[in-house]
C-alpha cells in the first residue's frame, strides 16, 4: 500500500498544513506532483527554505498540481429528478494511472459524492447505490461492489475511501448491505467473510461477562488525520492529550464526524472519545453482516448483547454504550432506529422508539440527528442527512401504526431537496431541516454540492412515492 501523503513529504507535508495555505487540509492531500519525485521536492525544499527569499505558497504552486473541487449546478432547468438521473455521468470517475497520487487504484469505475470529495467513500456508496438502481445504472452499482471486493481481497478491508490517507481506517460495514441490494451475496460470501475477520481482530470489545461488541478504531490513529492535519492539531493542543487523535481518527472511520454523540461535553470537539463508545448502528450493521455469511449463533449472541447494553428502559431508547465507564451514552441519536431497520428491535421497543421519533427529532424539513442543541458539529442539531433520512423512513414503514409518519418524514425531505435544488440549482451533501430557509452549517468545511447519497435517497423516495399514487 503507498504511503500517506504526511509519510511521503515529512516536514514539507506538515508546514504546508500548519501555514493555512489552502483554507481545506484535505487540499494538499490530493496533490499530485508536476515534474519532480516527492524525493526531489522534500531535497529542494531543504535547500530553499533557508533562504530569505523563500516563499512557500509559490514553492507547492510550483511543484504541485492542486486539484479541482468541481460544482454541478443545473443550468438546463430540467427538473431535479432529470437531474439526478444525469448526475451519475458526472460523479463517476475511472482510475487512470498517476505517479505519485494519493488514490488507491481499483480496477473499475466508481461514484464520488461530489465537492472537495474526489474519490469513493465506502458507507456513501450504499445510497448512492439506492439511485443507482432507480437509474438503471446496474453495471456502475456491480462495479462499485466488485471495486470493494477487489479491495477487500487485497488489502483485507474496505477503507473508508480510496486514498492512501484513509487506508488504515474503514466506515460503517454496509458491504452486504450492497450485495443483498444487488442480489449478490453468495458471490461475494468469501469476502464478506475477510471484510467480517477485520472487524472482529482489530475492532473487538470484550467485556466482563464475556459479551464482544465492536467498536471504531484505528491502530494507527494516533497522529494528526493528513486530510484534518491542522483542525485535529488544534484539537489536540486545547485538550493537552495527543492520545485524542485515537478518538479522532475513530469519529473519522465512523462517518459521523463530529457529533455530539462522541463528545462528553457536547460544545467541546476535545472531549471526544469515541474509541471508548460501542455504537448501536455499527453492532447493527454487523448483526447484518453475521446473518448474511451464515454465523447465525453469533448473530443471535449480537442481538441479545445489542438489547442487553444498547437499550434504555429509562428513555425507552437505543443508545451507544461507553465500555470504560460501563454504561450508555444516554445520547439521543438517530442511529438508534438502526435496530428497528435491520431488524435487532422488538416490536415493543420499536413502537417506543418511533413514537420518540415524532416527538423530539420531526421538524419542517425531515428529522434531525440529534437533539444536541449546543453543539456546533455538522451531525447535530439542526441538520438532516439522506442516509439517515432513508434508515428512518424504511424502519417506520415497517413498524405498524407509524406508517403515516414514514410518509410524512418522505414527505418533508423530498420537498426541503426539491426547494433547495429550485433556489440554488443543486443537490446539496445535508440539509439544516429546523430552519428550512437557511443552509446547513458546522463541520470542518463548507457544505458540499453534488451529492451521491442526497440524490441516490430522493430517487430511491421518489419511486416508493408513485408506486403509492
Amino acid at each position: 500500500m503507498a504511503q500517506s501523503p504526511d509519510e511521503i513529504y515529512e516536514e514539507l507535508f506538515e508546514d504546508v498544513q500548519l501555514s493555512h495555505i489552502f483554507s481545506d487540509s484535505k487540499t494538499f492531500c490530493d496533490v499530485i506532483p508536476r515534474e519532480l519525485s516527492p524525493n526531489e521536492i522534500l531535497e529542494k525544499y531543504r535547500q530553499e527554505k533557508i533562504k530569505s527569499t523563500f516563499d512557500l505558497s509559490s514553492f507547492v504552486f510550483n511543484h504541485f498540481i492542486i486539484p479541482n473541487t468541481t460544482s454541478i449546478v443545473n443550468e438546463t432547468r430540467c427538473t431535479i429528478e432529470e437531474y439526478c438521473h444525469r448526475l451519475w455521468p458526472l460523479l463517476t470517475r475511472r482510475i487512470t494511472h498517476e505517479n505519485y497520487s494519493s488514490l488507491i487504484e481499483v480496477p473499475y469505475p466508481f461514484i464520488v459524492p461530489g465537492g472537495r470529495f474526489r474519490e469513493f467513500y465506502y458507507w456513501d456508496t450504499y445510497f448512492s447505490m439506492l439511485g443507482l438502481v432507480r437509474s438503471k445504472e446496474i453495471e456502475l452499482a456491480n462495479h462499485m461492489l466488485e471495486n470493494f471486493a477487489f479491495l477487500t481481497r487485497t488489502i483485507g478491508h474496505i477503507p473508508g475511501g480510496n486514498r492512501s490517507y484513509y487506508a488504515s481506517q474503514s466506515q460503517p460495514p454496509f458491504f452486504s448491505l450492497m450485495a443483498e441490494l444487488l442480489g449478490q451475496t453468495e458471490k461475494y460470501k468469501n469476502e464478506l467473510e475477510i471484510e467480517y475477520e477485520f472487524w472482529m481482530t482489530t475492532r473487538a470489545v470484550t467485556l466482563n461477562d464475556g459479551t464482544v461488541l465492536n467498536r471504531y478504531y484505528v491502530g494507527t490513529g494516533n497522529k494528526p488525520r493528513p486530510e484534518a492535519f491542522l483542525e485535529d492539531t488544534e484539537t489536540a493542543h486545547k485538550s493537552n492529550n495527543t492520545n485524542i487523535y485515537f478518538d479522532l481518527t475513530a469519529t473519522g472511520e465512523c462517518g459521523w464526524d463530529f457529533s455530539s454523540r462522541w463528545m462528553e461535553d457536547e460544545t467541546d470537539l476535545s472531549t471526544t472519545i469515541t474509541t471508548q463508545i460501542l455504537p448501536v448502528d455499527l453492532n447493527c450493521l454487523l448483526y447484518h453482516l453475521e446473518l448474511a455469511i451464515g454465523k447465525t449463533t453469533k448473530a443471535e449472541r449480537r442481538r441479545q448483547a445489542i438489547q442487553k447494553y444498547m437499550w434504555s428502559d429509562d428513555l425507552q431508547f437505543f443508545t451507544d454504550y461507553n465500555f470504560i465507564k460501563k454504561e450508555l451514552t444516554n445520547r439521543l441519536t438517530l442511529a438508534g432506529l438502526f435496530p428497528l431497520w435491520l431488524n435487532v428491535a422488538t416490536l415493543d421497543q420499536a413502537n417506543h422508539v418511533a413514537g420518540k421519533i415524532e416527538s423530539l427529532f420531526l421538524y419542517d424539513g425531515g428529522l434531525v440527528t440529534t437533539i444536541a442543541k449546543h453543539s456546533t458539529q455538522q451531525w447535530d442539531y439542526p441538520n438532516g442527512w439522506a442516509p439517515l433520512q432513508y434508515v428512518a423512513y424504511r424502519s417506520l414503514l415497517k413498524t405498524p401504526g407509524y406508517e403515516t409518519l414514514a410518509r410524512i418524514i418522505r414527505q418533508r425531505w423530498m420537498a426541503l431537496n426539491e426547494r433547495v435544488f429550485n433556489e440554488t440549482g443543486k443537490m446539496m451533501e445535508k440539509y439544516d431541516v429546523v430552519n428550512i430557509s437557511k443552509p446547513a452549517g458546522g463541520g470542518e468545511y463548507e457544505v458540499q454540492d453534488g451529492f451521491g447519497w442526497t440524490n441516490g435517497v430522493y430517487l430511491e423516495m421518489l419511486h416508493d412515492q408513485r408506486l403509492e399514487s
